[in-house]
């Protein structure tokens, strides 16, 4: 069982739920189907709640989680919001190419710092899966080349360990805030839409019958 008490056979429907739309690939490794924006937003909203587990963990097991060390108000650029600009939706493959790549580096680092098998690489991995998911569904609904990749740095020189644990330790919780708030838009997008199509339904059912 999870610590909220909740069976994980229950979590396992729930999650297997969610992960259909990026584990069944169609042409080239995205959806069969573009998914919807009800889709979209489950999915965010289960990733969000997912960073934020990932965060917590990552403080308490890098032992950072005094003074507020990695609850910083400076994000990367492309971490801030607002989330959806003029751009909507389709802005936000760059970011989560960008975000897959940093997961990366992060588990690099921890590969080095723990066994195979413990615990962080596991979420690690489990929450990348999630954001190139979201990055498949995203590459359904707006086709076009994806971005390239970044490099990749060399090994993390021992003088440097802490830094770059602070420093990933900062991006998970500046990616936690960034899911949270785009679930949140999203979810008000959703909500305005549907007040919209409501709209329109009463109007056209009080339209007088043609003779």
């Amino acid at each position: 069982m999870r610590s909220d008490g909740r069976p994980w056979r229950v979590l396992a429907v729930v999650t297997k739920g969610l992960f259909i739309l990026w584990a069944v690939p169609g042409q080239g490794g995205r959806p069969l189907q573009p998914p919807t924006l009800q889709q979209i937003q489950a999915l965010v909203r289960h990733m969000a709640e997912d960073a934020q587990e990932l965060f917590t963990f990552y403080e308490e097991d890098q032992h950072m989680a005094f003074h507020h060390l990695c609850r910083t108000n400076h994000p990367p650029e492309w971490l801030r919001g607002p989330v959806l600009g003029a751009g909507g939706l389709q802005g936000l493959r760059g970011t989560m190419a960008r975000m897959a790549q940093a997961l990366q580096d992060i588990t690099r680092q921890q590969r080095d710092l723990n066994p195979p098998g413990a615990e962080i690489l596991r979420r690690l991995a489990s929450t990348h899966l999630k954001v190139r998911g979201l990055l498949n569904n995203l590459e359904g609904l707006f086709p076009g080349p994806r971005p390239g990749p970044q490099p990749v740095p060399g090994p993390t020189a021992p003088t440097r360990v802490f830094q770059q644990k602070l420093a990933g330790c900062r991006l998970l919780w500046s990616y936690a805030r960034f899911m949270a708030k785009l679930s949140a838009q999203l979810e008000a997008r959703i909500r305005a839409r549907t007040r919209r199509d409501k709209r329109r339904s009463h109007r056209g059912s009080q339209l007088p019958a043609r003779s």
